[in-house]
């Protein structure tokens, strides 16, 4: 128990506490596309990955969406994984940080 409270005491040396370098992928910075860029990559997409593009947008989970798409959740995998590479992506997160303002009701 001591040893416990010397560590939140930081009393302790551990690696936590060691300095790091900051690596790009640490922090994901949202990235402004132009209006054409944005377009030309969206336009990469199939029909179905677009689905479930705007679906994965809108907070859909995968099990969710399949559902939705009336795929099997390894299909909508697939699809996720093509849309990633395509938007060159590699979160859901920075999917949704990235292309937050696209509306299933834009033509692109």
């Amino acid at each position: 128990m001591k040893w416990f409270e010397a560590f939140r005491q930081k009393q302790i040396p551990c690696e936590k506490d060691a300095p790091q370098e900051k690596r790009a992928s640490d922090a994901i910075t949202p990235v402004k596309f132009s209006a054409g860029e944005t377009s030309e990559r969206l336009a990469l997409l199939t029909p179905r990955e677009r689905d479930l593009f705007h679906l994965l947008l809108e907070g859909y989970t995968l099990k969710e969406s399949a559902k939705q798409l009336n795929v099997k959740y390894s299909t909508a995998n697939t699809h996720m994984t093509g849309i990633y590479k395509k938007l060159n992506v590699s979160s859901r997160a920075e999917l949704i940080i990235k292309y937050h303002d696209i509306s299933p009701k834009n033509n692109y």
